[in-house]
């Protein structure tokens, strides 16, 4: 099992098509927040990348807040890499 040990952050909310990632340590599991201009439509694939995300990872204690500015999937899960690999201090 892998950890968040510290408060991380990726993205850029300036640009359409991408996304604000924030990671930082939870004591209770894994929280997800979303905000996006495309939350009824993507809501729950959003949500659910970012759990295969951190499953991929072996995360179990993370809150992510996702800001949302309509990234597609490859760019969603590109941000979630860096930003769980920089919680983790890798």
């Amino acid at each position: 099992m892998n950890k968040i040990i510290k408060m991380a952050q990726v993205g850029n909310v300036d640009q359409n098509a991408d996304c604000v990632i924030v990671i930082e340590p939870s004591e209770n599991g894994n929280e997800i927040l979303l905000e996006s201009l495309v939350k009824a439509q993507y809501g729950d694939a959003i949500i659910a990348s970012a759990q295969d995300e951190l499953k991929k990872y072996d995360i179990t204690n993370a809150k992510l807040t996702i800001t949302d500015r309509g990234a597609i999937d490859c760019v969603l899960r590109a941000r979630l890499e860096a930003v769980i690999k920089r919680g983790m201090g890798v």
